[in-house]
């Protein structure tokens, strides 16, 4: 196993990477969130070597309870139940090593370290335990106590390249370059795929000017792992340094293929393109990261008062400009569970509906949106439901009840005398098209006046 890094943790420097979650969650801005009740369950939980024996039945049954749990998001069911296991068997080090993740992820840092300290007591000599421990401290900040650790499971274990590798993140969030060079050097030679110290090495040699040593590593990264995003990313910044902006621009566009919702990206990818002289894509590229600014906002805001079913509608709208339809439907079911006659948010998720093709969903919430509160927006969704449908009677109905104005109404008059004139109304189908007719006459600007001098009003009649 080459990455040995479970735990939650952050990243030191932009460019590196620790573990292998390449596409850098803690930077990226989340479409779909999980409820504020529930960890994020998209980071990794702990997954300690099943391959030693369990002699009590019950502490593994109370072990893959815990798991489990921790997958679906329940911490505190995951800590009671590896508590229990853990009074049954205080000398199974996996157990510590378990709540210590889960303990990581809600937060509860004080007590991670605690049970790593007690992983670490029942087996002192387990390198990988050091390790893991010695990545921790380092997300904490505590780089002095992190070099303990990573020295210690070098000592236990020279050919630990994860070990190395993170030793070498230590040294370069110090700007300690030379030994950063070196650690990564020693952890790609252990293991000449290992695409992490591939990556850290890239950086390191970029931020010390030896750019095309820096490239070779880099390419060989995203030849390893094409999803790499950070790699992709640094490869763009080394060809920014060498002023080849084309290059750059294509590097940054896969890193956004594979992680779409991390600003950084994008923010490189703006000024290599601004330097080509790409301004039009420049500007596309500066829209999306002003959506995906406020979208965080929205998200925060969210997350920070979660029962209120506001907060949760304004951030499905804005979800719906950036034509995220999904997930707004998500976000909008939210706050109908705070709120089930919340017309706005019936209206809204009848519009996401509509955006995925699912008129009689619309239909259906627009029904329940008139009920809680008779609103246009509402009439006006649910006419375009009608109209996709195909029953234009209806629909031109709800046009009519939402004082709309445009050319899909009037293509509506002219569908349904189409329709009617097939059924022999002929005078029903003539006054259908004078009415589409005065409509688009309208949007065109060749509306005239009447005697009276006041303009014709082609519609609603």
């Amino acid at each position: 196993m080459r990455n040995y890094v479970w735990l939650c943790l952050v990243m030191l420097a932009l460019g590196c990477g620790g573990g292998s979650d390449t596409s850098a969650p803690v930077a990226g801005v989340p479409l779909a969130i999980n409820g504020p009740s529930r960890v994020d369950t998209s980071k990794p939980v702990a997954a300690p070597d099943l391959s030693d024996s369990v002699t009590n039945p019950v502490v593994e049954q109370l072990f893959q309870k815990a798991r489990q749990a921790a997958r679906d998001g329940h911490s505190a069911s995951a800590i009671e139940a590896v508590s229990q296991a853990i009074g049954i068997d205080p000398g199974d080090s996996r157990l510590f090593r378990l709540r210590g993740d889960i303990y990581t992820l809600v937060g509860e840092y004080a007590n991670a370290r605690a049970d790593l300290a007690l992983a670490i007591r029942n087996e002192p000599q387990n390198a990988e335990l050091r390790n893991i421990r010695g990545y921790f401290l380092m997300s904490r900040g505590l780089q002095k106590e992190a070099v303990a650790d990573f020295d210690k499971a070098l000592q236990l274990n020279p050919q630990f390249s994860a070990a190395w590798n993170n030793r070498g993140l230590v040294h370069l969030a110090n700007q300690d370059y030379e030994a950063a060079l070196a650690d990564f050097d020693k952890a790609a030679m252990i293991d000449s795929e290992y695409a992490d110290a591939l990556n850290n090495r890239g950086f390191t040699r970029f931020k010390m000017g030896q750019l095309s040593e820096a490239l070779s590593d880099l390419k060989l990264t995203v030849e390893l792992m094409p999803g790499y995003a950070t790699a992709w990313n640094n490869c763009g910044l080394v060809y920014m340094q060498q002023h080849e902006y084309a290059l750059a621009v294509d590097a940054f566009s896969q890193a956004n293929r594979v992680a779409p919702n991390d600003i950084r990206w994008l923010e490189h990818r703006r000024e290599a393109l601004k330097r080509a002289g790409r301004y039009a894509e420049a500007g596309s590229d500066a829209e999306r990261i002003g959506w995906l600014t406020r979208l965080k906002q929205l998200t925060q805001q969210a997350l920070s008062q979660p029962n209120v079913s506001s907060r949760w509608i304004a951030r499905a709208s804005h979800l719906v400009e950036g034509s995220e339809f999904n997930v707004a439907v998500e976000d909008y079911s939210r706050a109908l569970t705070l709120n089930p006659a919340d017309y706005e948010a019936l209206s809204g998720r009848a519009l996401a509906w509509m955006k995925l093709g699912d008129a009689g969903k619309a239909i259906a919430d627009c029904d329940e949106s008139l009920i809680a509160k008779p609103n246009s927006t509402a009439f006006s969704i649910r006419g375009d439901a009608w109209f996709t449908l195909a029953n234009y009677d209806q629909a031109i109905e709800d046009f009519e009840a939402a004082h709309r104005f445009d050319q899909t109404v009037a293509d509506a008059y002219r569908k349904r005398a189409t329709a009617r004139r097939a059924e022999g109304k002929g005078k029903l189908a003539d006054a259908d098209l004078k009415k589409a007719d005065s409509i688009s006459a309208a949007l065109n600007g060749e509306t005239k006046p009447v005697k009276s001098g006041k303009a014709q009003l082609p519609f609603p009649e």
